[in-house]
């Protein structure tokens, strides 16, 4: 023994020691493995905040974009006025329609008269809505006509005299005006074409006296309103 202490305490003295160092190095290996792991998880939730907003802050005073127009009802797009500009070759067809309705019945020539008269081409059409559900269709030298666009007749008296029953709703688009009589009847179709110029105007007459029934289509074009 040396100074009371054996060979196997002087021994144990430096492995104490370096138990203590290991131990030590251990806690700050782990402490910096700590602070790693705690900066990546702060830069990780940094960037999944995403950076601070860098636009100005909005005044509710910026541009919007515009709202889809309305579209415009079947009486927006027929109110107008519109002249005749068809051809000769629709004059000559209402001529053929009168002569097909006439062929083979007595009194041909009369009939074919009065029917010719009835089937004379207006020079122009003005089509009227009062926003109350009525319209009113007009031609210079003809008493107006106004309707009811529910199909509801009223009584109307043309410009030969005859006593009819008026009625014009819209049907599929088209504007359509129907008559009738005693006798037989008749009706107008305005057809404005996609260009919202044109207007096809078919007109058909019908009775039990006439073998066939007259019908022919005119065109006219929309007039530009004045500036």
């Amino acid at each position: 023994m040396r100074s009371g202490v054996s060979d196997s305490g002087v021994r144990d003295v430096p492995a104490s020691i370096e138990n203590r160092r290991g131990a030590k190095l251990l806690t700050m290996v782990v402490s910096a493995r700590s602070i790693l792991t705690a900066g990546a998880l702060l830069a990780l939730a940094v960037g999944t905040a995403g950076c601070p907003d860098s636009s100005p802050p909005r005044t509710g005073l910026e541009p919007t974009s515009p709202a889809a127009p309305r579209p415009r009802s079947d009486e927006e797009r027929y109110a107008g006025t519109y002249v005749y500009t068809g051809s000769d070759a629709e004059r000559a067809a209402i001529r053929t329609a009168v002569d097909h309705a006439t062929d083979g019945m007595v009194g041909k020539n009369i009939a074919r008269g009065e029917l010719m008269k009835r089937s004379e081409v207006r020079p122009s059409y003005a089509l009227r809505f009062d926003g109350k559900g009525n319209v009113t269709v007009e031609t210079p030298g003809y008493p107006p006509e106004t309707s009811s666009l529910d199909g509801t007749e009223a009584p109307f008296k043309n410009k030969y005299g005859d006593a009819l029953q008026n009625k014009a709703h819209f049907v599929g688009g088209s504007l359509l005006q129907e008559s009738r009589t005693g006798d037989g009847g008749g009706s107008t179709q305005f057809r404005l074409q996609p260009d919202d110029r044109t207007l096809m105007v078919t007109r058909v007459s019908r009775s039990p006296k006439l073998p066939g029934t007259v019908q022919f289509s005119l065109t006219y074009t929309r007039q530009s309103a004045s500036p």
